[in-house]
C-alpha cells in the first residue's frame, strides 16, 4: 500500500476527506519587525501583560513583535499600526519613541480559534484510511496550535507510520 504525504495548512481538504472534523474558524495574527540593533542588554524575550502588543523579541538585527488573535488589527493601516506598536516597544523598553522603519506580516488565518467548540473538531493523528495519518498544530494533542503542538503531532504521526511499516 503507498504512503501518502500530504501537506495542508489547517486541515485537510474536505472534498477528500468529507467524514474528517477539523477546525474551521481562524484567528489572524500581526507580526511585526523594526530594523534597528538593540541596545545591549535588552532581554531577548519580553512578554506584555495588559497591552496591544504581547511578545517582543530582540534579534541582533531587529526588534520583532507578535500580537495573536490579532482580527482587530488586520483592516487597521500599515502606517498607523506601525506607530502604534511601536509605541509600546518604546514605553516596554524605554527607547526613543520615533517609529523605525519595518515590516508587517498581517496573517489573518494564522491559527484556528482558540475556542471549545473548535477543539472539539481537532482530530487526533489516526484517521479511517491507513495510508493517510495527520500531523499539524491543528491535530488534538492537548496543547494549543502552536509550534510545540505541531511537533507533538508529527511525532505522534511518525510513530504511527513506523507501527504500520513494522507490521
Amino acid at each position: 500500500m503507498g504512503r501518502l504525504f500530504w501537506p495542508c495548512r489547517h486541515g485537510p481538504r474536505r472534498s477528500l476527506t468529507p467524514n474528517l472534523s477539523a477546525p474551521d474558524a481562524f484567528r489572524g495574527i500581526v507580526n511585526a519587525h523594526f530594523k534597528l540593533s538593540p541596545p545591549a542588554g535588552l532581554e531577548p524575550m519580553v512578554g506584555v501583560i495588559g497591552g496591544m502588543i504581547e511578545w517582543i523579541f530582540a534579534f541582533p538585527d531587529r526588534i520583532s513583535v507578535t500580537i495573536s488573535a490579532a482580527d482587530r488589527f488586520l483592516d487597521t493601516d500599515r502606517q498607523v499600526l506601525a506607530e502604534q506598536i511601536w509605541a509600546e516597544v518604546a514605553k516596554v523598553h524605554g527607547l526613543a519613541p520615533d517609529c523605525r522603519p519595518g515590516r508587517f506580516l498581517k496573517e489573518r488565518r494564522a491559527t484556528f480559534a482558540a475556542t471549545p467548540e473548535q477543539a472539539r473538531k481537532r482530530p487526533g493523528a489516526q484517521t479511517a484510511w491507513k495510508n493517510l495519518i495527520l500531523a499539524g498544530d491543528w491535530i488534538d494533542t492537548g496543547l494549543p496550535a502552536t509550534i510545540e503542538g505541531a511537533l507533538r503531532s508529527g511525532f505522534a504521526a511518525a510513530e504511527l507510520a513506523l507501527a504500520q511499516l513494522r507490521l
